[in-house]
């Protein structure tokens, strides 16, 4: 009988290094067979019975199954129930009769699933063929015939197979239809990418100075039926950049079906002049038209004259969005203090002890919102601390106050898994659930891609790939726009280049800490359970839909030279820009508090400025010094336990801290010369004396050395109040917001100017 064991055990490489074929939390972790996996990422576990796989590089879950049976090293049970077919390349009939036969000996190891009707959890169907698509879409035989559809056999079973072509008329992609109806229609041809349907006609097309983009292939043979040029997107949620390029110097027209509302703004970001024809409400797509009776020609031509902007369309729904999601977070709009909000909200949801980290979780993810300028950076964080010690839980407890398209997770996986996911990341978190599910190593491409998506807010990652069709090897280029904040979680800290463009975030796992978590966790049990705010979350969505904010920091020459007159390290020019990330994120928050200037710019005031010096101190004590508070706390335990060498045990229990934390501690003290560890032997508890002196403690400037500057000048002037007088917003029920300021730059902003 297979088991996870065994199976992973038969896919090990056998390398005495590698992880491969052991336990992996509740399975077990191999090499994926339906890729070159050289990094173990396949999980392998069982639940109920069943044997579930997950590829964390992105395989689908049919391609590996697939793989699995034809090694032999999946349950036969389990092959009975679903039904996938297997696929070479080639056109026209003789080449769909050597799959046939080839399909007949492999089973269904070829397909994998497809974005529109994909084949997950395929069943087994009758099959479809030429003559009764041909009936059902009203399109002659003959038609699909030259445009190349063939009928083949998928595991005994009928099924269609379309061959996708490029521009040079080369098969680059093979779609397979399974049926006229059900959830799993279509599946592609194994390896292949998606790609738009259709190309192989571009030439004529640009004859004709336009075409129409449709869902699918039936649409596509509708209009070539009568004569009108169109390309086929296989899904909605296929779009690819690139595509956009292909249509350049020709008048594009989108048909948006009913349940593809997102559609035309994805298109419209590549094809800067898209035009929008929504689809009739008779009317579910062009093969709908044409099979009612529709004279297709005169019904396109009469809808083009109606087209819509992608531009207009998309403001319109933009605008819609922003007025229903400005109503649900009126009450955030409408308070003195948004975050007083936020804490109170992070308290009812369980979060026992010191609400520092998650304000700046919370921080750092509206951070995402902000326009990035070259050299400017978001906030990315590391939360550390030992295991169980809440990091995960603090993390969370922040997620819940965001809505779903504000942030996206990757769970511990393969370290390409980004880079291979289809998943957009403008404006949003990215949360890897675990630190070592990132690329490591300085010189690795993929490590470099991720570096360059957090500072540059551009992932680019250039991988060598075996083109199915020609056996031969093409770069395949992943672009990945930003800016997007990274979130990660961990036990130590990261290799040293991507670590200098984080924030690293220690948990606090005192016992004081536990005690209080404890204590609420109690008081959760007792109390009624409460949901998150659906304000504060419709908040964050309204913020986003405004995105990117443009925020102006008066006092930032100030600053600069405040934090200038103690920093020296060079990684201080991140972790400042990282800085005014922080405060312009606070100002976006309390933006109908904060004046704009003439360009429309938030004005952050100076006590953003002293809510970031209140989280952040300690972090930039560290940056500016390498001495932490928590690491001055264990040199200055030795000091004064008095004693001639002691012990981490020692360190800890005068700290009342959990050991490996003072280890941990200890060891960065140590890295740095302040501790000296005078054991050599190796697995011997460390002897501990005092080493070089501490630096002075030095961070963050004051606020308060801040007011009263001339901004822009530096110069001194009187002292500027904290509050502004505001005027009343009747869009959103009488607040009070300040005014706009007059000139694009303000001769003088004084310090509180809110």
């Amino acid at each position: 009988m297979l088991t996870p064991e065994k199976i992973a055990q038969a896919l090990a490489c056998g390398q005495p290094r590698c992880s491969c074929g052991k336990r992996s939390g509740d399975g077990f972790l191999s090499h994926c067979p339906a890729h070159q996996d050289n990094r173990p990422s396949l999980a392998i576990s069982e639940r109920d019975g069943k044997i579930l796989v997950k590829c964390f590089a992105g395989c689908p879950q049919e391609a590996v199954i697939s793989a699995l049976k034809q090694r032999g090293l999946w349950p036969v049970a389990e092959s009975a129930r679903g039904y996938k077919g297997n696929n070479t390349s080639g056109e026209g009939r003789n080449r769909a009769t050597a799959e046939e036969k080839r399909n007949k000996n492999r089973g269904q190891g070829g397909c994998q699933p497809d974005a529109k009707g994909g084949n997950r959890g395929a069943t087994a169907q009758s099959g479809i063929t030429l003559a009764e698509l041909a009936q059902a879409k009203g399109i002659p035989v003959e038609n699909l015939q030259a445009w190349g559809v063939a009928e083949t056999k998928l595991r005994g079973v009928p099924a269609l197979r379309i061959p996708y072509m490029n521009q040079e008329g080369e098969v680059v992609g093979v779609r397979f239809r399974h049926s006229l109806t059900g959830a799993q229609r279509f599946s592609w041809r194994k390896g292949d990418r998606v790609t738009l349907y259709g190309q192989w006609l571009m030439a004529e097309f640009r004859k004709k100075g336009w075409c129409l983009l449709v869902e699918g292939e039936t649409d596509c043979w509708t209009a070539w039926l009568h004569g009108l040029p169109a390309l086929g997107i296989p899904g909605k949620s296929t779009w690819r950049s690139e595509w956009g390029e292909w249509l350049n110097n020709l008048h594009v027209y989108l048909w948006q079906e009913p349940d593809a509302a997102e559609l035309p703004d994805k298109v419209a970001g590549h094809i800067p002049h898209l035009m929008v024809i929504p689809a009739p409400s008779d009317f579910k797509d062009l093969n709908d038209a044409h099979v009612k009776g529709q004279e297709v020609q005169n019904f396109i031509e009469n809808l083009k004259s109606k087209a819509i902007p992608a531009a207009t369309l998309i403001k319109e729904q933009k605008d819609e969005q922003v007025k229903v999601l400005k109503e649900k977070a009126g009450a955030v709009l409408c308070a003195p203090d948004p975050l007083e909000m936020v804490k109170a909200q992070i308290r009812s949801l369980g979060y026992g002890g010191s609400l520092t980290p998650t304000l700046i979780i919370y921080l750092a993810a509206t951070s995402r919102l902000l326009a990035m300028r070259p050299g400017a950076m978001p906030v990315h964080l590391l939360l550390t601390s030992q295991a169980s010690a809440g990091k995960s839980y603090t993390l969370q407890t922040i997620l819940r106050l965001l809505p779903p398209e504000a942030y996206h997770q990757i769970a511990a996986g393969s370290p390409r898994a980004l880079i291979y996911d289809e998943a957009q990341l403008v404006h949003k978190v990215l949360v890897f659930g675990e630190a070592d599910s990132l690329p490591a190593g300085e010189d690795n491409p993929a490590a470099s891609a991720i570096r360059n998506l957090l500072q540059d807010h551009h992932l680019h990652y250039e991988v060598t790939v075996r083109d199915p069709e020609t056996g031969k090897h093409v770069v395949d280029r992943i672009s990945k726009p930003g800016p997007t904040v990274l979130v990660s979680t961990s036990t130590k800290r990261l290799g040293h280049q991507l670590d200098t463009r984080v924030f690293s975030l220690e948990i606090n796992d005192g016992a004081e800490h536990i005690r209080e978590a404890l204590n609420t966790q109690a008081e959760l049990e007792l109390a009624e359970a409460l949901g998150p705010d659906g304000g504060l979350i419709a908040y964050q969505g309204y913020l986003q839909l405004l995105a990117p904010w443009e925020v102006r920091v008066p006092f930032v020459r100030e600053l600069a030279r405040e934090i200038g007159k103690q920093a020296t390290v060079p990684r201080i020019l991140r972790d400042f820009a990282r800085l005014l990330s922080l405060i312009k994120a606070v100002a976006v928050i309390r933006h109908k508090h904060r004046s704009k200037d003439g360009r429309g710019r938030v004005l952050a005031s100076l006590e953003d400025y002293r809510l970031v010096y209140e989280l952040v101190g300690q972090m930039y004590e560290t940056t500016i010094t390498g001495a932490s508070q928590s690491i001055r706390d264990v040199v200055q335990a030795v000091e004064k336990l008095g004693m001639e060498e002691a012990t981490v045990v020692d360190v800890a229990k005068r700290l009342g801290i959990n050991k490996s934390t003072a280890w941990r501690r200890v060891k960065a003290a140590i890295k740095h010369g302040w501790l000296i560890n005078t054991e050599t032997r190796r697995g011997f508890p460390a002897s501990l004396k005092l080493g070089d002196p501490l630096p002075e403690v030095a961070g963050l400037p004051d606020p308060e050395r801040l007011r009263g500057f001339n901004y822009g000048t530096g110069e001194a002037t009187e002292t500027a109040t904290d509050q502004h007088p505001g005027k009343t917003d009747d869009s959103v029920g009488g607040c009070a917001v300040a005014p706009e300021t007059d000139d694009d730059d303000p001769l003088v902003l004084k310090a509180g100017l809110i």
